[in-house]
């Protein structure tokens, strides 16, 4: 796979949009939360990545952030489109958290949800951010250190159903849809490489978690590889409270939902690309 330069060393402030491009961003952030206003910024993204293939430095979502034009849907809807993050379920995850939280983001990709979450629970709390994609991973790694997350833990690995290697396909166009699911882009060319895996239990384990309050899991379609082991692993004294995954239910091997369901999960939030769950607390469940 192709290096890529090292923008990580240039201190954040570095890289500043031209006037033109800081308008087009600005017009990207007006755009009103409907279908319009995605068209809007769909195209004030597009128009972006053709003319800019340098990052871009500045504050989101009240984060300090190196993003990217090109090469990461998911940071440059970030960046121009900041409204059209997971607006509801960042609000959901806002409103839980609390003193010493405890947080596994699978599928950091350049940090946003690692970053919400850290900057707010400060570190009382402890965060897990998973992140096998090495591009991702060392964006990951700068946009924690700039918002003093440093003492955050950073695992760079794939996480599947057990121990050991698996290959990491990647459409280089956009590395945050990178998956360890085979033929999971129709019709675009990947890379392919491997990377060391481990399953969430035994992460868990290693890193001593005696609880976890939420996880979010976007790893392209194989969220059920993941977590259904983790269940079936891990104690229930530490199966999160709230479970954040992307929805691959066109991808999933099982039907996902309904197994989290004879957990006790029940679905809070559907947002289109998102599901929400949460289980009622063990202690609370007994005490009723």
């Amino acid at each position: 796979m192709r290096a890529e330069a090292p923008l990580e060393s240039k201190p954040f402030g570095f890289f500043q949009p031209t006037r033109f491009q800081a308008l087009l961003i600005a017009f990207g952030h007006r755009m009103p939360i409907n279908w319009l206003g995605r068209r809007g910024a769909s195209f004030v993204r597009s128009a972006l990545k053709r003319m800019r293939s340098a990052p871009i430095d500045g504050s989101r979502l009240g984060l300090r952030l190196r993003l990217n034009t090109s090469g990461n849907a998911s940071e440059r809807r970030l960046l121009v489109s900041p409204q059209f993050f997971d607006p509801e379920v960042l609000e959901f995850l806002k409103n839980a958290l609390k003193p010493g939280f405890v947080f596994v983001d699978i599928g950091a990709n350049a940090g946003t949800y690692s970053l919400f979450v850290g900057t707010r629970v400060g570190p009382s709390g402890t965060l897990v951010a998973v992140e096998p994609h090495p591009v991702a991973l060392q964006r990951l790694k700068f946009n924690l250190s700039i918002n003093g997350l440093d003492w955050a833990h950073v695992a760079p690995v794939a996480l599947s159903d057990s121990d050991g290697s698996i290959d990491l396909h990647i459409n280089p166009r956009n590395i945050g849809s990178t998956s360890a699911r085979e033929n999971q882009q129709s019709g675009i060319e990947s890379e392919t490489f491997s990377v060391p895996c481990r399953t969430l239990a035994s992460l868990a384990a290693e890193l001593n978690l005696t609880h976890i309050d939420a996880i979010k899991a976007d790893i392209e379609g194989f969220e059920d590889r993941v977590l259904e082991p983790f269940f079936d692993q891990a104690p229930r004294a530490i199966w999160p409270q709230i479970l954040i995954v992307e929805d691959g239910r066109l991808a999933w091997k099982t039907d996902f939902l309904s197994k989290l369901a004879g957990k006790g999960y029940r679905i809070v939030l559907e947002t289109g690309g998102n599901i929400v769950l949460t289980r009622p607390d063990d202690q609370t469940s007994a005490r009723s």
